[in-house]
């Protein structure tokens, strides 16, 4: 049989793909739907039918059930984005935040990605060590953030553990997301966008991600995290600095940093452990690049006009 009907070259992609349909179960006239819009091609019954029978491809005995729910990973498109992540407001180092917007003002950045925990969320925790709880307080202190974050036109927030921490503590009968209308509610509705995943893809080469796991060796979780998904990581979670590549030279692994003031921590201060301490860090995805800001970074050389 010829590789054209109707105008449309059969070549390997198409083929691929109506494999793929039929072993998904759809019937023929769903097929023929889906791959028009898919390659912007008029396919109708019959041509898939006719190739099919060309190529053996039998219909398949169990169709996919569309009503369990299935998982795909978030991705944005390659675009230039201030990276930041575990801010733990209000717990926030105020100076380095401002070097945030002054680095995107510097650089006329508008996309901002915000890699989980950007709240404490003090007041769920059934244990803890110093200080009243109170929501009311945890709001009043975190507004200045969020009207500080208004600055961006979009600002993407992931699920860390401690926006997960609510509906642990409620046995999931509330959600991070019931209260986030409490931390400003205009802003929020117009500036924000929340996923319920810990991490994101950007473009086919880049991935952040707030993960369950860390190492107190930065960077090696973000290294663990290149060899799993093959892409450069932008780690967070573990409020440490560092970056190295793979073994193969090809991706990089970065450990971004915190935007935490430590001394306003009740936890670190109060305890002691020997866990490394934490370090202020974000980034700047431009033009393909990524630029890490750290506490030691030449401030004056990044803000000069």
């Amino acid at each position: 049989m010829s590789g054209h009907t109707h105008g449309f070259s059969w070549s390997e992609k198409p083929l691929a793909r109506l494999r793929e349909l039929t072993m998904l179960g759809l019937p023929t006239h769903l097929i023929a739907e889906k791959m028009s819009v898919e390659f912007n091609h008029d396919i109708t019954y019959y041509m898939v039918s006719k190739v099919k029978s060309a190529h053996k491809i039998l219909n398949c005995f169990v169709a996919e059930d569309d009503t369990v729910k299935t998982y795909k990973e978030l991705t944005l498109p390659m675009d230039n984005y201030m990276i930041s992540c575990d801010y733990h407001s209000p717990w926030v180092n105020t100076i380095f935040l401002n070097l945030y917007l002054a680095i995107a003002e510097r650089f006329k950045i508008t996309k901002n990605i915000i890699i989980g925990d950007l709240f404490e969320y003090h007041f769920i925790m059934q244990h803890y060590t110093e200080g009243e709880r109170s929501l009311d307080t945890e709001i009043e202190q975190t507004a200045p953030v969020i009207k500080a974050l208004d600055y961006f036109d979009i600002n993407y927030l992931l699920q860390g553990n401690h926006e997960r921490r609510i509906g642990i503590q409620t046995n999931s009968l509330i959600q991070a997301k019931h209260l986030f209308g409490l931390f400003g509610a205009e802003i929020w509705a117009k500036k924000f966008k929340y996923s319920v995943y810990d991490k994101l893809n950007i473009g086919d080469e880049w991935m952040v991600v707030h993960p369950m796991s860390y190492s107190q060796i930065s960077p090696r979780a973000a290294v663990r995290l290149v060899e799993k998904y093959h892409r450069n990581v932008i780690n967070s979670h573990g409020h440490l600095v560092g970056s190295t590549y793979d073994r193969s030279g090809k991706f990089q692994a970065i450990d971004l940093g915190n935007m935490i003031d430590k001394s306003k921590v009740d936890y670190i201060n109060l305890r002691t452990t020997t866990h490394p301490m934490w370090k202020n860090g974000f980034g700047m995805l431009r033009n393909g690049h990524f630029y890490h800001f750290k506490e030691e970074s030449d401030w004056n050389f990044w803000l000069s006009s």
